[in-house]
């Protein structure tokens, strides 16, 4: 259903009542700095990482929890009918969510309660780049005697991979005006603060201990958590009257700050606040709809629009954009960026943010590399631990000139930092991987595959891993063809020579005749049989090594071995170290993470070699849809994460998903497939190797 231009999803008490399955569903708000708001259609917390207001202090990390939720009460000719609710290990209370008649999301949530005829409804949302939250509450009393309200925000203060204890902190709480209360930590220098335009605050100082996570109970992480209750905002509503009332929650380093921040919001009106975030996320839609007529975006799609927008987020005081890798957990990860940034950022026409991400991540290349994360408790220190993301980055300036044809930009900024990749690259000043035979040689664990226990890697693929060989063919042949287009011949000659050099070796050595399809990794004369979905990266890439009659053995090979309605198997089934459910402690779930588990960013690659290889035509376009795309658009957008797409699905039937409830690449790579392979909308400034020196787009 649209509503105007923009999408919702709508629940109602039959679903609601099923409460398993009700607290299944979660959504998600973001901020545009790294923060989110998120919860369950309950309104009842199930991770550590669920929120009201999670602000992001060193955008885009140091996420740190500071409103847990908002609990409402309803005083009705003197009695208390409690509408919030919280879990203990004993079981949910108070029952409040039996007062729940409906749950939509449209896009920002929204419960809607019914006590006797009373009707409260309560919509939340975030303000954008800034650290907070507005909870608009609008309650309908048909009665001739007064119905009063109490509002009462669950405070913390913990970084979001934590829970906290009632001992660990002392609160300061004071009140700065009738319609201001200040919240200060006593441990912290930030300050949080709430503000309403109606009612009157009352003191309380309780603590809600012991508020049980059952997904992280279940996941084998701290599940106990602690909320501090300051106090309540009362408002009087009328006999046979409504009212309409709002309550602001705001986060800055210092109190100075934190009021400047609420008399500024204050004074733009918060009813004006929400409406220019509705605003701005229908911009998104019309503005994509305007400038790609061929592409319907509507239901589902019109969800991963809006999706794709939450992971854009600002960095270095909003001189600069990156990507948060997936919601609630992940931080910035590079890999994740550039796999994800086509589909993030260019079939949906934002170039401005693509340039200012490859921008971001040029400038922080060190010797070949680009940071594999940057920790979230720590931000401002990089990881440099992976041999991939460089790659990853060289395929994503490719995609960047195919769709803005900024040549100048290109030229002089971008490939002197592609050319200073491959060259350190190919000369071994790497970390961890040197350059033997034409192919990059890594150490263990440095490829995506990099789920360690205890610090050893799980899948440790040391060699010569497939997709790198495939990932550094292509980059070498993108290297190559800019140096052409931009008339470098002595260069371009320069990369030719070492593509074909990679080309030679990995022909000889990769393909696996017995299975038909390529050896997963390399390592001397040691080469690995497994069927995993690293090989379909040797097809799905612009450059490959293969000839077609291959690309199509791996595509089918891959195809009958790992497809899962959902994505990739990272491991075929009938492999001995298959594991198909992801469940349980860290250590089973880093064990199943690449060894069974679905990946639905793999969709993707997938479904662009799956039509590289039958030409594109119509009839297996449709068919392509219909089997690898339409089951994450027309099912999983309205599950566990709602309105996204979430990280990962179990290896066995019925596939249910885990990980994180909204994951960039599987969001991004299923819809540049769709719009790229599926419509064949292609790059305005696609182009070929160029032909004696002429550039051919």
């Amino acid at each position: 259903m649209v509503q105007g231009s923009l999408p919702s999803i709508g629940l109602r008490p039959r679903c609601l009542a099923r409460l398993d399955a009700a607290l299944g569903f979660e959504w998600l708000l973001t901020n545009g700095l790294g923060g989110y708001a998120s919860s369950t259609s309950l309104d009842v917390n199930t991770r550590k990482y669920h929120g009201v207001l999670v602000a992001s202090l060193n955008p885009p990390g140091d996420r740190t929890l500071f409103i847990a939720k908002i609990d409402e009460e309803l005083v009705l000719d003197g009695v208390h009918y409690k509408l919030g609710s919280n879990e203990f290990e004993s079981g949910l209370k108070p029952e409040g969510y039996k007062h729940l008649s409906r749950f939509d999301l449209k896009p920002f949530p929204c419960y809607l309660y019914n006590v006797s005829g009373v009707e409260l409804k309560k919509k939340i949302s975030m303000v954008y780049e800034y650290n907070a939250s507005v909870v608009e509450y609008y309650v309908v009393n048909p009665y001739s005697v007064e119905v009063k309200v109490n509002v009462y925000p669950l405070i913390s203060c913990r970084h979001i991979y934590s829970t906290l204890r009632r001992g660990q902190v002392k609160w300061l709480c004071r009140e700065v005006n009738q319609e201001t209360v200040l919240f200060k930590p006593l441990n912290r220098k930030e300050c949080v603060a709430m503000s309403f335009d109606l009612g009157v605050y009352h003191k309380l100082d309780r603590w809600l201990e012991r508020v049980f996570f059952r997904v992280d109970h279940r996941r084998g992480e701290s599940f106990l958590d602690d909320y501090y209750i300051p106090g309540f905002v009362q408002v009087e509503v009328n006999p046979e009257s409504t009212s309409r009332f709002r309550v602001l929650f705001a986060v800055e380093e210092d109190e100075e700050k934190t009021l400047k921040t609420i008399e500024s919001l204050r004074s733009r009106g918060l009813k004006t606040i929400i409406r220019n975030e509705l605003s701005r996320l229908k911009t998104i839609w019309r503005r994509l709809k305007e400038r790609n007529k061929q592409v319907k975006f509507r239901g589902p799609l019109s969800w991963l629009l809006l999706s794709a927008d939450s992971f854009i987020v600002d960095v270095l005081d909003g001189r600069l954009k990156t990507v948060i890798a997936g919601y609630p957990w992940f931080g910035e990860w590079g890999r994740d960026t550039f796999i994800s940034l086509p589909g993030l950022t260019l079939v949906t026409y934002r170039l401005k943010e693509a340039k200012q991400i490859l921008t971001r991540y040029g400038d922080l290349i060190r010797g070949g590399l680009i940071p594999s994360t940057f920790p979230d408790v720590e931000p401002t220190k990089p990881e440099y631990s992976s041999v991939d993301p460089p790659l990853w980055y060289i395929n994503a300036v490719y995609q960047y000139l195919k769709y803005s044809g900024d040549f100048d930009y290109v030229k002089y900024k971008l490939l002197p930092k592609v050319e200073s990749i491959v060259n350190a690259l190919a000369a071994g000043e790497a970390p961890g991987v040197k350059c033997r035979g034409g192919l990059l040689h890594h150490n263990a664990g440095m490829t995506w595959m990099d789920a360690r226990i205890n610090g050893v890697p799980v899948t440790p693929r040391e060699g010569c891993a497939v997709e790198v060989q495939a990932l550094w063919y292509n980059a070498l042949k993108i290297t190559e063809t800019l140096c052409k287009v931009f008339e470098m011949e002595g260069k371009s000659e320069v990369y030719g020579s070492l593509a074909e050099e990679a080309k030679e070796t990995f022909l000889r050595v990769f393909w696996n005749p017995e299975l038909n399809c390529l050896y997963d990794v390399v390592d001397g004369g040691r080469k690995d049989p497994s069927v995993r979905p690293n090989q379909i990266f040797a097809v799905s890439l612009n450059f490959s090594m293969l000839d077609k009659a291959r690309m199509k053995a791996v595509v089918d090979r891959v195809w009958r071995d790992l497809w899962a309605i959902y994505g990739l198997r990272s491991l075929s089934r009938s492999d001995p170290n298959y594991m198909g459910r992801y469940s349980g402690d860290w250590i089973h779930r880093d064990r199943a993470y690449h060894n069974g588990t679905v990946w639905a960013w793999l969709t993707g690659p997938f479904v662009t070699a799956f039509l590289k290889v039958k030409d594109y035509k119509s009839r297996w376009r449709r068919f392509a849809y219909k089997n690898f795309l339409d089951p994450l658009f027309s099912e999983q957008v309205y599950m566990y994460g709602l309105g996204s797409i979430g990280e990962i699905f179990d290896g066995d039937w019925p596939h249910s998903p885990d990980g994180c409830i909204s994951q960039a690449w599987s969001v991004a790579e299923p819809l540049r497939a769709y719009v790229e392979d599926v419509l064949y909308i292609r790059p305005r400034y696609e182009f070929s190797l160029p032909v004696g020196g002429d550039k051919t787009f």
